[in-house]
């Protein structure tokens, strides 16, 4: 009897024992490991070396600020005075900025434009070709280098100028009417005649219709030539 009372304890224990147990494991579900906090470990890009200073500015070099900016301002007072058809004063302007600066190929185009409004075709066309040398896309160094070689009879290259603005452009009307005229020059009516009616046409598309009525004359002169022919 006695030993039946002490196996009932036990049997007790054992069942209050797993009813706690119960209440940890399935009462509130499983056990879950925690998330380690943002703030517990560095993140990779803190564990990163940090990068090297830049170096100061004082090391750097670069051109001197002051010398830039002298030859900005020429070169807008060589524009100012451009503007102003002041061709002389234009070309001391961008002169006084190419000594300071000679691959500046900007002045270089711009002066050769004023040598060329002052009919001084030969130190334009050194100009738009030293341009050219630094900056061989521009097209309007070739058109007007064309037209500076036509005004010093220079027509086989002023063609060649105006095939390479028409080779970059296909409907620049000027061009085609430049080297229009350089054919008319050389004696070659017939090319002179494609080119005019080339312009004429892709002025009319433009509503340039005073340029149309010039280009109309000069097709008159040119298919006047090719008759006496």
């Amino acid at each position: 009897m006695k030993n039946l009372s002490n196996f009932v304890i036990k049997l007790r224990i054992v069942s209050l024992s797993l009813t706690v147990l119960g209440s940890i494991t399935i009462g509130v579900g499983p056990l879950r490991a925690q998330s380690i906090p943002a703030t517990s470990l560095p993140t990779a890009k803190e564990q990163l070396p940090s990068p090297p200073e830049s170096l100061p500015k004082a090391e750097v070099k670069t051109p001197q600020t002051s010398s830039q900016s002298s030859v900005t301002e020429t070169v807008r007072l060589g524009d100012e005075r451009y503007g102003q058809a002041d061709y002389q004063g234009a070309v001391e302007a961008y002169s006084q900025a190419l000594q300071a600066y000679q691959l500046n190929a900007y002045a270089l185009y711009n002066r050769a434009n004023a040598y060329r409004q002052l009919k001084d075709y030969d130190s334009a066309i050194a100009d738009y070709t030293a341009s050219l040398k630094i900056a061989p896309d521009n097209r309007f160094a070739y058109l007007y280098r064309g037209i500076a070689l036509y005004e010093s009879k220079q027509l086989e290259a002023a063609v060649a100028d105006f095939s390479q603005v028409i080779a970059q452009n296909p409907k620049h009307a000027l061009a085609f009417q430049k080297r229009g005229e350089s054919y008319l020059a050389q004696g070659n009516p017939s090319a002179a005649i494609q080119d005019l009616e080339k312009a004429a046409s892709l002025y009319e598309d433009e509503e340039k219709f005073r340029k149309v009525s010039q280009v109309q004359k000069q097709l008159k002169r040119a298919r006047a030539a090719k008759s006496k022919q």
